[in-house]
């Protein structure tokens, strides 16, 4: 499971820089974006082994990320996968700031749910708010579109 381009890609966008860890699999892509924890699902709920994948980069950037960006086609992590990243930080680690990219009203209340457990760190947009999902993450909307263009990048079709 490796970067795999496939149609509308941007390749250039998974070779840039500050792109590390870059994973494309059959249901979610995952990077990091210099200090950006980067997750893009297709339409079908994760698969297990490309979930660890994502609960692994978790583990390894938790003290240097400063911000989750999500590209959400459809219906996310199942409740065990949740809760498998969440046993990734230590108790009490503060969640950093994340934008959840989506038109799915499920993912939306799932959002919602989740910040009743969090400290408010997560917000869902609709993909075309990148201005007001810029000064939630505390970014440039220059910078956010770099990290949106990995995302689109890393993001699996549908089958």
């Amino acid at each position: 499971m490796t970067p795999s381009p496939g149609p509308g890609d941007s390749v250039a966008a998974l070779r840039a820089p500050d792109v590390q860890g870059a994973f494309k699999g059959r249901t979610m892509g995952t990077a990091m974006v210099g200090t950006v924890l980067v997750v893009a699902h297709n339409s079908q709920p994760p698969a297990q082994d490309e979930w660890e994948h994502y609960c692994a980069l978790i583990d390894a950037f938790q003290g240097t990320g400063t911000a989750q960006l999500v590209l959400a086609e459809g219906p996310g992590p199942n409740a065990a996968q949740r809760q498998q990243a969440l046993n990734k930080v230590p108790k009490g680690f503060a969640i950093p700031p994340t934008a959840v990219f989506t038109r799915s009203a499920l993912v939306r209340g799932i959002v919602t749910l989740f910040n009743w457990f969090t400290p408010r760190s997560m917000r869902a947009f609709p993909p075309e708010d990148v201005a007001v999902a810029a000064v939630h993450l505390k970014m440039t909307e220059t910078q956010l579109q770099h990290v949106l263009d990995v995302a689109r990048a890393l993001l699996p079709p549908d089958p």
